[in-house]
């Protein structure tokens, strides 16, 4: 497959982007700055420069490739860092009807699944900016008829494993994190056979038997 990729240079895009180019894909990786992936070679691999939140940008971008994944995110919870997902869901869903694509899987939240409890009550005002970000990003997609997935996953961790487990539009039960590794595994497997079109899948790491 043809794959673009947005957000390569950040920690789950760039596993996205070795998991996708070992599975025999072709990815072209959009960046802000070209120096975020002056480390990373490959034949299969294409770098472009611009702002993912220009739908003009990005229309020179989409052509001649299969699949958008999005690994997007602010780096701070702050409202004006928040703004990633939803100013780039409005470009992404213009570029792709403009293209006539189709295929899209962005990286949303799990705080958009329902509280369960005082906690999850509390981390949801904490982090109010990007669970409202995240939703209108959703919002903005859904609405351009696109075949898309949202995976939610829990708190990102660095860990190695590539295990987790997954539920169709809830969170699982297995707990309120995930490893990068594993939600990049989840990316490229779903880019690969389509099990969740349309659909938002929360994501969890997957308790030791």
């Amino acid at each position: 497959m043809k794959i673009v990729l947005l957000g390569a240079n950040g920690k789950t895009g760039r596993l996205v982007m070795r998991q996708a180019l070992a599975a025999g894909h072709a990815v072209t990786g959009v960046v802000r700055s070209a120096e975020s992936l002056n480390d990373v070679r490959h034949d299969r691999l294409t770098v472009r420069v611009g702002d993912v939140s220009s739908a003009e940008f990005l229309k020179t971008v989409f052509p001649g490739h299969d699949a958008v994944i999005s690994t997007l995110g602010p780096r701070r919870p702050t409202k004006s860092a928040c703004t990633i997902y939803s100013d780039s869901g409005a470009a992404i869903a213009e570029a792709m009807r403009a293209c006539g694509m189709k295929r899209v899987l962005i990286t949303s939240t799990a705080l958009l699944f329902p509280a369960e409890g005082l906690l999850d009550r509390a981390l949801r005002v904490i982090a109010k900016n990007n669970q409202q970000a995240a939703g209108l990003m959703e919002t903005r997609v859904a609405e351009a008829d696109l075949d898309y997935t949202f995976a939610r996953p829990g708190f990102l961790t660095n860990g190695e494993s590539a295990q987790f487990t997954k539920a169709a539009g809830a969170e699982p039960e297995d707990g309120k994190s995930v490893s990068r590794e594993a939600l990049a595994t989840f990316l490229v497997t779903e880019v690969e056979e389509d099990s969740h079109v349309r659909q938002v899948v929360g994501l969890s790491a997957k308790k030791a038997a």
